[in-house]
């Protein structure tokens, strides 16, 4: 006769809530704890792992604005080929965990240089020097290298990756630009779609060079572009739509003079431009997306902040409530206002470093069979 320690797992009075309250309480939690549940029955199986549950799950992550669910994940000086991954929040914690994230296949990719493109739904994109490209998700360790696209003479390439809601189509973008005689540029632009999983060439703005990878916001990948016989200070910003394949221009805030330098960013999906000058940083939001008058400044931060060292300070990553996550040399701190500064303990000199929201969305962008 079967003992009150032998029962199964279904039988256990929690598991026999009704399944709507299961289902509520499982989609508040962390993606951790959903990789382990998924063991207690077939039926828990089931639910962590069907479509409706993880795009649910994704939704009230990205929506919570208390950044739970939000890691910073970056690329250490002494191992340039692994990935790790923390909190937030360096107050909870002083010694706060870090996860070791294994890159795709990563034992044949030991010697080659790696760079963070951006992150979108909880999944990051990587490009392992010569484009190498790697969608993987840090949360579930769950990788898929995409096929290399058409062999190109030309020099330089930087990236963007986004998704395209209405079709479910996420998307690397991928822009690269020969020097010609005469200071002349040629462009090419490729495209890599998950529906079709292939590569394609599309028109696009000729004759410009990329300052870095696209920050994906408001449906569209951004980046900060001039032109090369311009003056350095006279640049603005393209934006590729992920949906209608088109680029266009989008205004930029209107800045101070004496400005040093420009970074785009983003937060909570919106365009973000930070604006670097000798004493501080103006940090503004695109409130009102493609409304140029709508371009708030939403925080500055001074350049000198009570910090070790103050080796370009640079922002990558704005939340609501105006504070900042910033790269400082090889450090992150994190800045709030009125001059709040604490340093995230990431044991380490740190090289690219970006922020993800922790997801169950599958890599290989549908189906749980990824390497």
């Amino acid at each position: 006769m079967a003992t009150q320690n032998s029962r199964k797992p279904d039988s256990v009075p929690f598991v026999n809530l009704p399944r709507e309250i299961i289902t509520e309480i499982l989609l508040r939690l962390p993606v951790k704890s959903l990789l382990k549940f998924r063991c207690v029955s077939k039926s828990w199986l089931s639910l962590i792992s069907s479509p409706r549950f993880i795009k649910t799950h994704l939704e009230i992550s990205t929506n919570n604005n208390i950044y739970s669910h939000n890691k910073i994940i970056f690329i250490s000086a002494s191992a340039s080929h692994i990935l790790y991954t923390c909190s937030f929040y360096p107050e909870i914690d002083d010694n706060p965990t870090m996860d070791i994230v294994p890159i795709y296949n990563h034992s044949s990719h030991t010697e080659r240089v790696v760079r963070v493109v951006g992150s979108c739904n909880g999944l990051i994109c990587l490009v392992l020097e010569p484009r190498i490209v790697v969608i993987l998700n840090p949360a579930t360790k769950k990788s898929r290298k995409l096929p290399v696209s058409v062999k190109s003479n030309r020099l330089t390439m930087d990236y963007g990756f986004g998704y395209d809601e209405s079709n479910n189509d996420y998307k690397v973008v991928e822009i690269s630009w020969t020097h010609f005689i005469s200071d002349k540029y040629e462009n090419q632009v490729k495209v890599y779609s998950s529906k079709t999983k292939s590569w394609r060439i599309i028109d696009g703005t000729a004759g410009f060079i990329v300052h870095g990878c696209g920050v994906f916001a408001n449906g569209a990948i951004h980046w900060k572009v001039q032109y090369p016989d311009g003056n350095p200070t006279d640049w603005f910003i393209i934006a590729y739509n992920v949906t209608t394949d088109r680029y266009k221009m989008v205004a930029k805030p209107q800045f101070e003079t004496g400005l040093l330098n420009s970074l785009l960013v983003v937060s909570a999906g919106r365009l973000c431009v930070s604006c670097k000058y000798f004493t501080h940083a103006d940090i503004w939001v695109m409130k009102e997306y493609e409304v140029e008058e709508s371009w708030t400044k939403l925080v500055r931060v001074p350049n000198y902040l009570d910090l070790k060292s103050q080796i370009n300070t640079t922002p990558f990553f704005v939340l609501e409530n105006g504070g900042v996550l910033l790269k400082n040399g090889f450090s992150i701190v994190m800045y709030r206002p009125l001059n709040e500064c604490i340093e995230i303990n990431t044991k380490g000199f740190v090289l690219h470093v970006s922020t993800y929201t922790e997801s169950l969305v599958f890599p290989d962008f549908g189906h749980e069979d990824g390497s």
